[in-house]
């Protein structure tokens, strides 16, 4: 079948893309509003080369006036730093989140508060109605941040939380289990003959790092090991390395200093690591060193670095998929997803 030429002058139309794919009009209805399950595979690439070759765009409007919907879903965070994206987690996130969206024809809207702004920031995206549901990341005190889910929950709209521990019959939730991580990341440290172990962390509370803390206390008593508020810092203004700088110098300056640090991040650890070699201190033969998150470069550092591995893209995609498959009305085989993590073990401790 030859393909229609439209004139230059006329935008094609959705008739075009059937008739040069040879399929119904309705198949190429159900690829537009993302019902990929009701053709085979081979339908759905050949839709979707048509589409491309003949510059196809869907009437967002249009669509949006038919169905009650945008194909827009938001990234909602919270987070008073104002390189809050360059967050490598955050990204991963985001990563993930963005192949699936991208892949089922939706797209993403960002929109950003500060703690303490207030919650209608947040909200506006629904409120306007520019988006089918949202993904909702927040950092901040803990009662501020449930207050948050509960408005969103007011609003009736869905949504997934990243991060939080969220009670059965809560709204769609994915995490990594980051409490058990700083258990095992803490007794691995423990096995290895440490008993004066610090946590250094952000000044912002963040979900992950209290999990992590949580695990932390929970080895430290299992090992019948009293915790000491002055190993414990929660002083970085950020996710960013330099954030570590002041917490290190006051642990080595300590008449005990400790004989191993675990970082809130990867980030954190490898500025600590850094700062220890200008003390003229060795890792881990001075003290020893870990993190959280197992970005890339954690390998590739000497020593390399002792982390903990959370799967971020992984969790993307799976809120992502969650999301969209709650909205199109298919069932969910889980509403609270927890990811496992991994420990693993490198050179600095």
């Amino acid at each position: 079948m030859n393909p229609p030429n439209p004139r230059s002058s006329e935008r094609p139309t959705m008739r075009d893309v059937a008739s040069s794919a040879d399929v119904s009009l309705a198949t190429v209805s159900n690829f537009v509003n993302g019902r990929f399950e009701q053709m085979s595979d081979g339908t759905r690439q050949r839709v979707e080369a048509v589409m491309r070759r003949l510059s196809y765009h869907p009437d967002a409007t249009a669509q949006g006036l038919r169905s009650a919907r945008t194909r827009t879903l938001g990234f909602l965070v919270l987070d008073e730093h104002k390189a809050f994206l360059a967050d490598p987690l955050t990204a991963l996130l985001m990563a993930g989140v963005g192949d699936v969206a991208r892949a089922r024809n939706f797209g993403i809207l960002v929109q950003a508060s500060q703690p303490g702004a207030g919650q209608s920031d947040l909200l506006i995206p629904f409120q306007q109605r520019r988006i089918d549901g949202a993904f909702v990341l927040l950092t901040g005190e803990p009662q501020a941040r449930r207050d948050y889910i509960q408005r969103f929950q007011e609003l009736g709209e869905q949504f997934v939380v990243f991060d939080e521990v969220i009670e059965p019959g809560g709204p769609l939730s994915v995490r990594a289990a980051e409490r058990e991580g700083g258990r095992q990341l803490t007794e691995h440290l423990i096995e290895r003959g440490h008993t004066r172990i610090a946590f250094i962390g952000a000044r912002v509370p963040w979900a992950v790092v209290e999990q992590r803390f949580l695990g932390y206390h929970d080895a430290l008593e299992g090992a019948r090991i009293r915790p000491s508020k002055r190993l414990e810092l929660f002083e970085a203004t950020g996710y960013e390395p330099a954030g570590a700088a002041g917490m290190v110098k006051r642990l080595l300056a300590l008449r005990s200093p400790p004989t191993a640090i675990i970082c809130g991040s990867d980030l954190l650890a490898l500025a600590a690591m850094r700062l220890i070699r200008d003390a003229h201190l060795r890792v881990p033969d001075d003290l020893a060193v870990a993190g959280f998150d197992d970005f890339d470069v954690s390998a590739l550092v000497e020593p390399p670095l002792t982390t903990v591995r959370v799967p971020g893209y992984e969790m993307g995609m799976a809120a992502a998929t969650m999301l969209i498959d709650q909205l199109e009305g298919h069932g969910l085989a889980e509403r609270h997803v927890v990811f496992d993590v991994e420990l693993r073990t490198r050179a600095s401790t």
